[in-house]
């Protein structure tokens, strides 16, 4: 009965803890470039239940039943990890020359005081000094350093040279990762990268006056967060029940 008890507040830590990742996700579902988390969960070993101790009686003599498998009794479950999808979100035009976006697999290099991070929102401005960078001021990093292109007009080419006027001031840094799920979040929307397996595209195709926008499908997060809720309601009643039967127990059969 205890151990009831304990399964069902297992279970009502797990859609909270869903709840968490679903409103963080709703939360930024208007972020450029912001990927979606998945609560992963994981169920804790299950129990083997038998019925014991029967008895029978033939020819006057008792004798045991052999024990008769019942079936398995479930223990619990917790959060195994907190995943991310990293499926690439609608694009959405701007026509602000330094908004940008990747079409396909890449991230942006962003240059902070902790090292290089990574993103994929590429809402970008150009500061005092003409270099371009995040909203947060981090400079965005081409292959020659951060990118100064001054006071002046630029474009920025689907091989993501930058140009200034005729001239190519540097090209956009793009890299990827063997294994993003050892991408580590670090806040702003930046990634730094655990593993160490980064490596520069060639190849990446960039969009100048667009936006990746979240791949956060709202309806879709919303529904999660009802079965969740409804979940948690479940475990919720289950606790109650065992409280009354525990109640019975102590000052009813107690008592007789």
């Amino acid at each position: 009965m205890v151990r009831g008890l304990y399964t069902a507040c297992s279970g009502m830590l797990l859609q909270m803890a869903k709840q968490d990742v679903i409103a963080n996700n709703l939360a930024n579902t208007n972020t450029p470039g912001f990927k979606k988390q998945i609560a992963v969960a994981t169920a804790f070993p299950g129990i083997s239940v038998s019925r014991l101790g029967e008895v029978k009686t033939e020819a006057d003599r008792s004798k045991p039943v052999p024990p008769v498998a019942i079936g398995w009794l479930g223990t619990g479950a917790a959060i195994e990890e907190i995943a991310t999808d990293y499926t690439q979100g609608t694009m959405q035009k701007t026509d602000n020359p330094t908004d940008l976006a990747i079409a396909g697999d890449g991230f942006f290099v962003i240059e902070t005081p902790q090292g290089e991070r990574y993103t994929r929102n590429g809402s970008f401005r150009v500061n005092s000094e003409g270099v371009i960078t995040t909203e947060q001021g981090y400079s965005v990093l081409g292959r020659s350093g951060p990118i100064t292109v001054g006071d002046q007009p630029f474009t920025i080419d689907e091989g993501g040279n930058v140009l200034a006027g005729d001239s190519v001031v540097d090209t956009l840094r793009i890299v990827r990762f063997a294994d993003d799920s050892r991408l580590v979040r670090v806040g702003d929307d930046l990634y730094a990268d655990a593993g160490n397996t980064a490596r520069d595209v060639e190849q990446a195709q960039i969009l100048q006056g667009y936006l990746e926008m979240s791949n956060v499908v709202a309806v879709k997060e919303m529904v999660e967060m009802i079965s969740a809720l409804r979940a948690y309601e479940a475990n919720q009643k289950v606790i109650q029940a065992n409280d009354q039967t525990l109640d019975s127990l102590i000052n009813r059969v107690g008592a007789a």
